[in-house]
């Protein structure tokens, strides 16, 4: 009997200490969280945090920074926010609830847009011991009608997902049913039925993984309320994926490559003068970059200032350097839409072979490591509509370059080294082709 009354008081002891444990937890989660967070659009401080036995409480301070703040600051936004949250302390883990502090200010507009004593935001997070986080983020439904006519509809927006701190690897998804917006000048945007959802992990300024992206329908009418633009059905895939070269006998990080894969479908497009393009496809590949020069690159892409000093110009060459000693591959290998003329049809195939060193000094010297493939065509009866095309086009059938046959002009070459060749045998050194092209 005693042996049952000790173990009952051991667990009820390990029951009692878990809000403390917890708490522990929360409050490191919340404090590693806020110092961790580093990001060019915002920062994030922490204000205050009180920790209780069974649930503590903290406030955040949200700012923006650089272009972003300065948006907001031109549209008499606020760049600052504060953010509660709401921490419970249970035995299995730390659930969280965080909203917008709402100030005097703002409090009028907020009642406005969602209603009294209705959340503009809330999110829910649920943490175990080990850390992997749990969350819901839900943005309430707006109606918002202002004295000027400007109004602003829209339906719940829910963000779920889960972030394992062990990997550094998240996923989610997010819907938003509905969204209208119209103007002081009757111009409008309906967007129905968006869809997205990601896996994987932020690895420097690339996602590894693969994000989805999907669009019921969405129109923007004029003020004319004649004249409009409507898409339905877009499908939009994104994947990073990081590798090693085929028989790299010494992989290290300085050989890893990565492969970025993007693909668009648009079910139909209707433009502002009426006309209808269907089955719109793009399905792109850049292929085995190396992954520590694109990373270079792009950090400098995002640091990018009008006048760049000569340190600056020489690590882009350096970088640029190193991405095409490793080579890579480019393939288009899907770019069609069906128009009122005809369908447009275009693959491009484009291999830089490995091995040449500082090309930043001998850019002549790419073209010898290049070779692939060009495939475009174009019907006859959409040539006639761009005089452009309509003018050139011929010239070049006589020159042999482009072909004409069942009512499409086509491109076809073949690139090999710094020499091209066309369908019809002709031959020309890369560096004319652009010429012909003009």
């Amino acid at each position: 009997m005693l042996k049952k009354i000790l173990a009952s008081a051991g667990a009820v002891a390990i029951i009692a200490c878990g809000p403390l444990a917890t708490g522990q937890i929360g409050q490191s989660i919340y404090m590693g969280a806020v110092e961790n967070y580093h990001s060019p659009y915002m920062s994030i401080t922490n204000k205050s945090f009180e920790r209780g036995y069974l649930s503590s409480n903290a406030v955040s301070r949200i700012e923006l920074k650089n272009q972003l703040k300065t948006a907001f600051a031109e549209q008499g936004l606020p760049t600052v926010w504060l953010v509660s949250h709401h921490i419970d302390n249970g035995f299995l883990g730390v659930k969280s609830t965080s909203e917008f502090v709402i100030d005097k200010k703002s409090e009028p507009l907020v009642n406005q847009i969602w209603g009294k004593n209705v959340a503009p935001m809330q999110m829910v997070t649920d943490s175990g011991f080990t850390g992997t986080t749990h969350f819901v983020m839900t943005v309430n439904p707006m109606d918002y009608t202002h004295d000027d006519g400007v109004t602003a509809i829209s339906k719940k927006l829910v963000v779920k997902g889960e972030f394992d701190p062990e990997n550094s690897k998240s996923q989610f998804s997010y819907n938003l049913p509905e969204l209208t917006v119209s103007t002081l000048d009757k111009e409008s945007m309906i967007v129905k039925g968006i869809n997205g959802e990601g896996k994987g992990q932020m690895q420097g300024n690339f996602w590894i993984g693969h994000q989805t992206f999907s669009l019921e329908h969405a129109k923007f009418t004029a003020a004319d309320q004649h004249q409009f633009i409507a898409i339905d059905g877009v499908n939009v895939a994104m994947n990073n994926a990081l590798s090693q070269p085929k028989g790299e006998k010494t992989p290290t990080e300085a050989t890893q490559q990565v492969t970025n894969t993007n693909t668009i479908n648009v079910a139909k497009l209707t433009t502002l003068d009426g006309q209808q393009y269907k089955d719109i496809a793009f399905k792109l590949a850049l292929k085995d970059l190396n992954y520590k020069a694109i990373s270079q690159l792009a950090t400098m892409e995002q640091s990018l200032q009008a006048a760049q000093n000569p340190a600056q110009i020489k690590q882009a060459m350096v970088a640029l350097d190193l991405l095409i000693a490793h080579g890579a591959t480019v393939d288009l290998s899907q770019l069609s839409v069906k128009t009122p003329q005809g369908t447009v049809n275009a693959q491009v195939l484009l291999n830089i072979k490995p091995g040449l060193e500082h090309a930043s000094t001998n850019l002549t010297a790419v073209t010898d490591q290049l070779s692939g493939n060009i495939n475009i065509v174009i019907p006859e009866a959409l040539v006639a509509k761009e005089p452009l095309l309509a003018a050139k086009l011929p010239v070049l059938v006589n020159q042999k370059i482009v072909t004409k046959q069942d009512d499409n002009y086509q491109l076809q070459v073949k690139i090999i080294a710094d020499q091209v060749e066309f369908s019809s045998g002709a031959k020309l050194p890369l560096a004319m082709m652009a010429l012909f092209l003009q």
